[in-house]
């Protein structure tokens, strides 16, 4: 099969997972991915986020913004640099947490099913 046509396979896979999550989750997998950065409960500043996702700020910055309006993070000025802000879990962000850990995400199947794209 010529490369881009398993591109397209692998990235309609990842396509149909996330939407799945999505479904379930209530959140996006990126989402959840900055969710689960914030798991340990410590406040976090919007660069720490962003390199723990591996995505560019702005793209962050879009995440972080959701997260809040849903309630999940909530924002606070930095003491020791005013223009850094810090972000905190609140409660329902504690509780989408707990709920996405109890999910039974098959990443085996997952990965399976991206190999066998990948040796077509």
């Amino acid at each position: 099969m010529e490369p881009i046509c398993r591109l397209k396979d692998i990235y309609k896979t990842l396509y149909a997972y996330e939407k799945q999550f999505s479904e379930e989750a209530g959140i996006t997998i990126n989402e959840g991915a900055l969710l689960c950065c914030m798991k340990d409960g410590k406040p976090k500043s919007a660069n720490e986020l962003a390199d723990f996702i591996g995505l560019s700020g702005s793209r962050v910055s879009r995440i972080i913004h959701t997260l809040e309006e849903k309630g999940f993070i909530f924002r606070e000025i930095g003491v020791l640099d005013k223009r850094q802000m810090i972000f905190t879990l609140t409660d329902a962000g504690r509780a989408k947490i707990k709920e996405m850990q109890s999910f039974n995400i098959d990443v085996h199947s997952l990965l399976s099913q991206l190999k066998s794209i990948s040796e077509e």
